[in-house]
């Protein structure tokens, strides 16, 4: 029951988290449908977070070419984790400014 309860809380930034590298985004939507996670929020996070992915990496590969190119391939994983603090951080700092 945890589990339901922080993805019934968190689902949609984590099902949101997930749609960029390097957090393997087939396990959060098995553990969306297993959690009965509202189906409209967890396309609409799918979309934002997927199109989201593809899009930031096509608009750096145009600006950047084929420099940017081998630079992200060395760096995607860190790039991933780095999306991945901010929004944890990001979603401290409103729990901790809610309650204040």
């Amino acid at each position: 029951m945890l589990a339901k309860g922080w993805f019934e809380e968190y689902g949609f930034w984590a099902v949101f988290v997930a749609g960029f590298p390097p957090i393997p985004y087939k396990v959060f939507t098995i553990a969306a449908g297993a959690l009965h996670m509202v189906f409209p929020p967890f396309v609409l996070t799918s979309i934002i977070g997927r199109c989201g992915q593809f899009f930031l990496v096509a608009m750096l590969l145009t600006a950047g070419g084929e420099k940017l190119e081998i630079k992200l391939h060395e760096y995607m994983d860190r790039l991933g984790w780095a999306t991945v603090a901010l929004v944890v951080i990001g979603i401290g700092v409103y729990k901790f400014t809610a309650h204040v």
